[in-house]
């Protein structure tokens, strides 16, 4: 009867046991992290005038546990970019092919790394190639459809300046592509219209432009196919005929 009343009291403790919560020391904590590099993109080939070289880096950051550091490393040097979920800091680096290591430790020491290879030029970047896009109309709202519109790159280039020219659609809209660098000069020509001529600094790759035609005078317009070289000939003609048929009634 004894023997029978230990073994019940054994299977009792041993069924205690696995139903008991867990201690503290034996919950596991998941954690989660989140590393996203926007800039430089990879494989970039990326511009710095500075001496020694820079390159800035940022992106966005998340840690379940809260973000101890970023951390940016490269061959030439290691910076901390703080500890913000959004993070943006330059790190020196070296010419030539380059590693930018980001590395992001959470508040309980675990490490998230993502790992870039660009190529840098220690050199003034080259003006970008831009894109403008608009609409001509006249003084009255109305658009213009037929002109021609020019771009031409304010910069002094060794073989003159880069031109692009297109015409405007029935809605008077206009597309230029691959205009180059920020500093144009436009012109828009179309006859009837007196012609436009601006001098534009942009500021984006993508760019919107609408622009305005002043009709010409009506004492400006000649008639068509009749240019004013030809009036002057005619001119010149007629006041030749009257001397003639002068010189006939005398």
């Amino acid at each position: 009867m004894r023997r029978t009343l230990l073994m019940i009291f054994g299977v009792l403790v041993l069924f205690s046991a696995a139903i008991a919560p867990a201690t503290a020391g034996d919950t596991t904590v998941e954690t989660s992290t989140f590393l996203s590099v926007t800039l430089p993109k990879q494989y970039e080939t990326v511009w710095s005038d500075l001496v020694p070289p820079r390159v800035e880096v940022a992106g966005r950051a998340g840690a379940s546990n809260g973000i101890r550091e970023i951390v940016v490393e490269s061959s030439a040097g290691r910076v901390s970019c703080g500890n913000a979920t959004e993070f943006a800091c330059t790190v020196p680096v070296a010419e030539g092919n380059e590693t930018i290591t980001v590395t992001l430790i959470d508040n309980l020491g675990k490490t998230s790394e993502a790992v870039l290879h660009v190529y840098v030029n220690v050199d003034v970047p080259p003006p970008p190639w831009i894109y403008v896009i608009g609409t001509v109309r006249d003084t009255d709202g109305r658009p213009v459809s037929g002109a021609t519109v020019t771009v031409k790159s304010g910069l002094p280039l060794a073989w003159g300046p880069h031109r692009v020219t297109t015409g405007t659609a029935g809605d008077g809209g206009y597309l230029i592509e691959n205009a180059f660098g920020y500093a144009q000069n436009i012109s828009v020509e179309k006859e009837g219209y007196l012609p436009l001529h601006r001098d534009v600094s942009f500021e984006n790759i993508t760019n919107r432009l609408d622009l305005e035609l002043e009709p010409e005078p009506p004492q400006a317009r000649t008639a068509p196919g009749f240019s004013a070289g030809m009036g002057i000939l005619a001119l010149a003609g007629g006041l030749l005929a009257v001397r003639a048929a002068r010189g006939r009634e005398r």
